[in-house]
């Protein structure tokens, strides 16, 4: 009997169970499963999506988007995309497909519109998630995965308003899972999954041209492949006749990824072949956001943040089985590939083990040891939960055929430890809806530790709540002055959002006549914002787990005087986005 169809020793079982055959008896009904879960998480998200608030990126993004639109309806006479903001320096391919959604959507409004096409790419990205568990490990765990993905709170919090991170996390996702599948296949993989893998990695760089690391996956993936196949021969000539053959498939993937990025991303498209790379450079050192922020404690600046900043965010942000379970798949997965990565029977599933470690551990290594400028968490490095998830899942999933070997109540036991860990996190989501993605977890005693400590609420989605419950007070409290009174607020939010979710009878302290006072302030945890006024009454908290998130503060009585409108001088100084609503 063949060394395959028997029972892998235990150092040699990670590899040999990656990259399985078709053959699962139990394929149909963890599919099914799959397939199911899938459909119930686009139905709480088509559910919940209007419940989500307005966050500080979607109006320049909405914005971009429109310009993009009318660089390509004023037959690129309009260039006012080609110098916006810094946006430019992104590829816009969700921002354009956000303004060509919310034309055919234009009933439900702009920002409802685009968190509905922001959900449905999210869980594109669950879906995503599930692909790559399945063709690394089987569909079981695919179904893990995916599963996991989806009670990640930070990802699930940031599907719906988050219109960079999550789109980009979306495609890294897919296109690990095809580049995965390409490399089951090599040397030969089919011209239908280089081309939805070329399709997969330009739509990434359309939204964040870091998306580069892909193509740098494939290459690593083709020359090691075509090194091993020359190594075993024992020929150098079968190595560059190898080189030769993937070499195009590469080139053939690389260039189909670089016109779909171009598509939406008109600089760019000017000097195709050097903007990108100077986009790169840039975003690189991007050096324009200067902020203190909560750390461990301590207030710091962003710009001198040490090694630990990302270790920690993804060590107390993710649920508790994820982070040990990627600890120790990562050991176990480095360990099978020094033992076993340079045997005949095994190398594809190396090579696919390989990028998936790389994945996930490389660009924030690189971040690190760059000492790149990072803030508000790991939201820039969001697009790691995909494979993560799916490192942890083929992890699980292994577990769980070493526990069906010891007999069926340990298998029992095992996954009945698994859906307590994951009803209690969908338990933690339920409570923290809609912000779920200022999850942490008991490693820090949950969102209560994390404030004060760590960035929570550094997107402002809470302030939509906080000015729904200041509406609820004064209509419970005083009904008939509010009805016949102008209230002015202030507060850390601008006035292009707060006018969303506040009646016409409330203005922006900015909207004051000369000599009005303030009459409420709302404010989150960014800058220590919700700590002002520290003596005016709370008359409305956001809160979830013993957290605050939003304070509402009446100033009445105070004397706190209104600001006066900015000088039209000052205004002028710097473009500010237009209002896609």
């Amino acid at each position: 009997m063949s060394s395959t169809s028997t029972t892998p020793a235990a150092p040699a079982s990670l590899l040999a169970g990656l990259l399985p055959g078709p053959g699962d008896p139990r394929a149909r009904w963890y599919d099914g499963a799959a397939w199911l879960w899938l459909a119930g998480a686009l139905a709480v998200a088509l559910w919940t999506y209007q419940d989500y608030g307005i966050t500080w990126d979607e109006s320049p993004h909405l914005a971009y988007g429109t310009r993009i639109h009318r660089w390509y309806t004023s037959g690129f006479h309009d260039r006012a995309a080609l110098t916006f903001r810094t946006n430019y320096f992104y590829g816009g391919g969700f921002d354009l497909l956000g303004a060509l959604f919310r034309r055919l959507a234009a009933p439900l409004g702009a920002y409802p519109a685009i968190h509905l096409l922001g959900c449905l790419v999210g869980v594109l990205g669950l879906a995503g998630a599930w692909r790559l568990g399945r063709v690394l490990a089987g569909p079981r765990a695919g179904l893990l995965a995916l599963i996991l993905l989806t009670l990640s709170p930070v990802y699930w919090g940031h599907m719906f308003n988050n219109p960079k991170d999550s789109p980009f996390a979306a495609a890294y996702a897919w296109s690990l899972a095809l580049l995965i599948a390409t490399i089951a296949a090599l040397p030969r993989p089919s011209r239908m999954v280089l081309a939805r893998l070329a399709l997969a990695v330009g739509l990434a760089l359309s939204v964040r041209i870091a998306g580069l690391v892909l193509i740098c996956f494939l290459g690593l993936a083709l020359v090691l492949f075509a090194a091993h196949a020359g190594w075993i021969r024992r020929s150098a000539a079968s190595t560059w006749a190898h080189l030769r053959q993937l070499g195009r498939v590469g080139l053939g993937v690389t260039a189909g990824a670089w016109l779909v990025m171009l598509i939406g991303w008109p600089w760019a498209q000017l000097d195709p072949l050097r903007r990108p790379f100077i986009a790169l450079a840039r975003m690189s050192s991007f050096d324009a956001h200067k902020r203190k922020m909560p750390f461990a404690g301590e207030e710091i600046w962003n710009f001198d943040i040490g090694w630990d900043y990302l270790p920690r965010y993804f060590a107390l942000q993710m649920p508790e089985l994820v982070v040990l379970a990627l600890i120790f798949g990562t050991i176990y997965a480095v360990h099978a590939l020094i033992r076993h990565g340079l045997g005949r029977a095994h190398h594809r599933a190396a090579l696919a083990l390989l990028v998936l470690l790389l994945s996930i551990w490389l660009p924030p290594l690189y971040a690190i040891a760059r000492g790149s400028i990072l803030y508000d968490g790991y939201r820039h490095f969001l697009f790691l939960l995909p494979p993560i998830c799916a490192l942890v899942a083929v992890v699980l999933d292994r577990g769980l055929t070493r526990l069906g070997r010891v007999g069926r109540p340990a298998l029992a036991l095992g996954t009945a430890l698994l859906l307590a860990c994951g009803l209690d996190v969908a338990l933690q989501m339920r409570r923290l809806h809609p912000h779920e993605y200022v999850y942490f977890n008991r490693f820090i005693g949950g969102l209560a530790g994390a404030v004060d400590n760590y960035d929570t609420d550094y997107y402002g989605n809470s302030f939509k709540e906080a000015f729904a419950g200041l509406k609820q007070h004064l209509w419970a409290t005083e009904p008939e002055r509010y009805l016949g009174t102008i209230y002015h607020y202030g507060g850390c939010i601008s006035p292009r959002t707060a006018r969303h979710y506040t009646p016409p009878n409330f203005r922006g302290s900015r909207e004051a006549p000369p000599g009005a006072m303030v009459d409420f302030f709302a404010g989150y945890q960014r800058h220590r914002c919700f700590k002002r006024h520290p003596t005016a009454p709370v008359v409305y908290t956001v809160e979830r787990d013993g957290g605050p998130l939003n304070l509402v503060k009446d100033l009445r009585g105070l004397d706190v005087p209104a600001k006066r409108k900015r000088k039209a001088k000052k205004s002028k100084k710097k473009q500010a986005p237009e209002d896609p609503a």
